[in-house]
């Protein structure tokens, strides 16, 4: 009785004594062989000649006729520019978890959607409108591949977006400057006056790069649009009372699963839980208020699953990519308005997350003078990172036109999309990585610091 998923995979051909790269061949499928000729089937995905030719096809227009729709390649004007050819180089991306890219030149990225849709995609449809509206700071849009089925539906096949030649993501970025923060800390070998530019400095000026794009981008979605798919709306009571009542159902699902997995956690984090469950329904009735007063906050289109890992580090700036939003959600679901404060309340929790990160590191020094610095590094690191972060969002973003009904209304929708994400990831953690639960566990316990019951344990 569930839905059925639909996957791409085009096939390709190699004749058995082809000589090329290793990747066709060990992709292939099956052998096959007509009259003389024998060779193998496979991903065509992983063929030069079929990357080549969707390039072209993109760059001419092409529609291919079949008795059930048509594929449609298309192009924006600025793949034009880019002068991509016969000779361009084609080069593979391995880090590809969900679907398969390729570098095209050094200037394209083409990724091939390995789990097909229905419906508008939400990477194509953001793309396609911030690259429009001229935002700089991410991928640009430069073509695609769609299949229009006989009942006029698309699938989205294939994106042709720009190559952003980058440092790597910020998720690792940041692990990397964190441990340089710490060997730093543990050589003593920066004095306090020669702290100027350090790796905790980087961190922290990276941290309000990306408040200030993230900002910038929220203002450009929240613009006046006749498109009304990314028209603004304000949300009314009854629209946070229905985010209040879905806030606090996966709230109560995160503290269920919390009591679940107790027994494995260790005695400060138990005695955690134990105050969290005492507490239920303060906690509950504090999210319900929370909604309450974020009544009147914007809704717009939001990245919808950002988080360090979906930002790229160039030259010291912060590019943001993957607009699919979060993949186990509908289609229609991610295509949806939200409160700009699920993707600043995304970031803040990926802070956490990094700073845990650096914190259980394991093959390291474990003695008692290194635990202690790396304490102190990851506690600076968020707290400094935090604050440049919201200081430099709230700054780009000063003229949203929220009309928030509180005027506690901004900080109640951050700490409420907060609550949401923290109890999202615990149920993650619970289902993938139940050793991970103290890192959302004490994110939760974090955020609630303010209510009576938990205000004498300060934030975790």
């Amino acid at each position: 009785g569930g839905q059925p998923s639909r996957y791409q995979l085009p096939f390709g051909f190699i004749a058995e004594d082809q000589v090329g790269p290793a990747l066709p061949q060990q992709l292939a499928l099956a052998r096959v062989r007509r009259v003389r000729q024998v060779g193998l089937i496979t991903d065509a995905f992983s063929l030069e000649a079929f990357i080549r030719a969707v390039l072209e096809g993109m760059q001419g227009g092409t529609v291919l006729e079949s008795s059930e729709g048509e594929i449609r390649f298309e192009a924006t004007p600025q793949l034009e520019k880019l002068g991509l050819g016969a000779e361009s180089e084609v080069r593979y991306l391995s880090a590809e978890q969900s679907n398969s890219s390729v570098v095209i030149g050094n200037s394209l990225v083409l990724k091939l959607i390995r789990k097909v849709a229905s419906g508008v995609h939400p990477e194509l449809e953001m793309s396609a409108y911030l690259t429009a509206a001229g935002f700089a700071n991410i991928s640009p849009l430069l073509g695609s591949v769609i299949r229009r089925d006989g009942k006029g539906e698309d699938n989205l096949l294939m994106i042709a977006q720009g190559y952003l030649s980058n440092q790597g993501d910020a998720w690792e970025w940041t692990q990397n400057n964190l441990e340089r923060a710490l060997r730093d800390e543990l050589a003593d070998a920066v004095s306090e006056q020669a702290q100027h530019y350090n790796a905790l400095g980087e961190l922290k000026d990276f941290a309000g790069m990306l408040g200030q794009r993230l900002g910038e981008m929220h203002q450009v979605l929240a613009a006046p649009s006749d498109n009304k798919d990314f028209a603004p709306q304000v949300s009314s009571t009854k629209d946070a009372q229905a985010t209040g009542k879905d806030v606090a159902a996966q709230v109560e699902h995160a503290l269920k699963l919390l009591k679940q997995h107790q027994g494995e956690l260790d005695a400060a984090d138990q005695k955690l839980v134990a105050r969290l469950l005492d507490n239920k329904k303060t906690i509950l009735a504090h999210v319900q208020e929370l909604a309450k007063q974020s009544a009147g906050g914007l809704r717009i289109r939001v990245h919808g699953d950002l988080h360090l890992g979906q930002v790229l580090v160039i030259k010291g700036d912060a590019y943001l990519i993957d607009f699919e939003g979060e993949p186990a959600r509908p289609l229609a679901e991610r295509r949806g308005k939200h409160s700009p404060y699920k993707d600043v309340s995304g970031v803040l929790r990926s802070f956490d997350y990094a700073a845990a990160m650096a914190l259980n590191v394991h093959n390291v020094d474990n003695s008692p003078e290194a635990e202690a610095a790396r304490r102190r590094v990851t506690e600076r690191y968020l707290r400094e990172a935090r604050e440049a972060f919201l200081q430099a969002y709230r700054q780009a973003a000063a003229s949203l036109d929220h009309a928030w009904q509180d005027p506690e209304g901004a900080d109640a929708a951050l700490a409420l999309f907060g609550l949401e994400k923290a109890a999202y990831e615990v149920a993650y953690e619970a289902e993938n990585r139940p050793t991970w639960l103290p890192v959302p566990l004490h994110g939760l316990y974090g955020l609630l610091t303010g209510l009576k019951p938990f205000s004498d344990l300060g934030g975790e």
